[in-house]
Formats: C-alpha cells, structure tokens, sequence
C-alpha cells in the first residue's frame, strides 16, 4: 500500500506505538510518520505508507500549527506535565500578582521570527549517540546536571516562529493558564516555548496541553481516529506532495529518469528562482517518478519512485 494517512493521535500514546499499530493493522512493513509528536499530544500526525515513506524528509519540512495551553508559575525538568515531570520551582503568589495580560501578550510575540531555541532536557534529540531523555534520567549529581544542561544549550537551534495568537487565558487558583496558538517552522519545540514565556516573565511555566493542528496542507479535517484504519483510503503520494513545485514530461523522459540517466535529468529546465524547493516529476498518466533536488546549477535525483 503506497499512500499518506493523516491520522489523529490520541492522549497517552507515542508516535512509535501508533506507527506500530498502523503497520500492524495495515499489514504494511514501511510505515514512518514525518514528525513526532510527545505521548500526552494529541492532533495531526502524517504517516506514510510503502513507497510513500521515501516523501518522509520533504514532509517534514513543512510549516506547522498547534494549540497549547501553558501553566504560569510552576517549572517541570521536563518543560510538560508528563507522568514523570518533576516540579523544579514554584512562584510566589506576589510573583504572579504580577504577571498581567499585557505582558503575557508581549513575552508570547517577543519569540516571533527566526529565534535561538534551547531543546527540552528530555527529547529525543542526541548527545554523544545518546538520547537527551536517557542522559537526563542518569544525570542524578549537581555536577552531572549542570554538564548536561551545557550540553543542551549547545544544542540550541535556529527556528521559525511565523505568528503566535493568544486564545484564552484563565487562572487555576493563583496560576495563570495560557492558551495560544502558534505557527511555526520545522524543529520547533512548544515545549520549549512555554519555558521561554515562564522565564520571561520571571515565574516559570511548563506546557499542560497541546494539540497538533495541521502539517503542511493536512489538518484535522482530514484526520481520522486509529479505529478507522482500515476504513479509509490513504491520500497519494501526488496529493501528499502538492505543496511542492511539479513538472510533467513525457513517457520517454520519465522512463529515462528512473533509470537514471544524469544527462536528461541535468537538462530539464532550471527554476529562476536559485532557493526554489524539490522539484516532484510526474509522467503522463500523473505517476510520481521522481523527486529532484537543485545543486550546483543542476538538477539531481533526490528519490526515485
């Protein structure tokens, strides 16, 4: 089975175990799904199926939203309310007496544009081969803390935070709640975008909810709950890749391309635009045959369908 499904990921399961579960019921080997999404998340996780799989990396790329709700006043080692989440500090009720509507608003448009961010201490990202969640549940001395969050800084990246839009906001006794939503770019943490408002505001925070609302050109209109799996039909792979600029050719050409042939791939035209994205090549029946990248004044194949 070769295709996207769009899928609904409920609260309490990891990304893995719902590929797990796709790849199970579908009886389909290649499953992989185009960005993680934390066990208490829920919202749109794009998973791809047989050939499919090889759309992974230009998925991924795509722009995001989510809905995320933040507590104000409480800081978690793990910047979420995980079964396992720690509670680090909490603030002063006078602290909080502070915290007013206005500077919420400010902290939360402080981080629109392309912004240095620190990762949680537990993700899945790698130090040394290892994972951070595994480094940060063995890092039990000051001094094995204190090296591991050096190491972490180290990992800060450059993100895209396109719009940030405050949706509510409510008290849990003295503890202000936070509901945003934001648009952003790959490898954006929310999580990381709850510490960063906590601190800004000088009282702490940590995520308490957040849902995924769409990938790209998927949303949640298009998701379907696990239950359905086998129930649906899974978008194409041309539907998957619509976002992607697209060029038809002939039977001729197209069977040249999957062969591999570098000179009439090099001789397909070249966009005026130098940071143009991957190029998808359809034949004349609209069959994927290969998705090209452009390097050094040419075109090369990136995947090969």
């Amino acid at each position: 089975m070769n295709g996207v499904l769009v899928l609904d990921k409920p609260r309490g399961m990891t990304s893995f175990s719902v590929v797990a579960r796709v790849r199970k019921s579908l009886r389909e080997k290649r499953v992989g799904h185009t960005g993680t999404l934390d066990p208490d998340a829920t919202g749109v996780l794009v998973v791809c199926l047989g050939e499919a799989t090889k759309l992974v990396p230009f998925l991924q790329d795509t722009d995001k939203e989510y809905l995320a709700t933040v507590k104000l006043g409480v800081t978690t080692d793990t910047d979420d309310a995980g079964e396992n989440a720690q509670v680090l500090h909490v603030a002063t009720e006078e602290q909080l007496a502070a915290v007013t509507e206005h500077r919420i608003v400010e902290a939360l448009h402080l981080q629109v544009g392309r912004v240095l961010q620190k990762p949680p201490s537990y993700s899945a990202l790698k130090i040394d081969g290892q994972r951070l969640y595994d480094l940060s549940r063995s890092a039990h001395s000051a001094e094995a803390r204190e090296q591991l969050d050096k190491d972490v800084s180290q990992k800060a990246r450059l993100v895209d935070i396109y719009d940030v839009q405050v949706k509510n906001m409510e008290r849990e006794g003295p503890f202000p709640l936070v509901t945003f939503q934001v648009h952003c770019g790959k490898g954006t943490y929310i999580r990381s975008m709850a510490r960063i408002l906590g601190e800004a505001l000088g009282v702490g925070g940590h995520l308490i909810a957040l849902q995924r609302l769409r990938v790209g050109g998927f949303t949640l209109e298009h998701a379907i709950p696990l239950d359905d799996l086998t129930q649906r039909i899974p978008f194409s792979m041309a539907q998957a890749i619509a976002h992607l600029p697209s060029l038809h050719v002939s039977h001729d050409i197209a069977l040249r391309i999957k062969q591999g042939h570098k000179n009439t791939v090099s001789a397909l035209p070249l966009p005026t635009d130098s940071t143009a994205s991957p190029l998808a090549i359809f034949d004349e029946q609209n069959q994927l045959v290969a998705i090209l990248s452009h390097t050094q004044n040419t075109w090369h194949i990136a995947r090969g369908f």
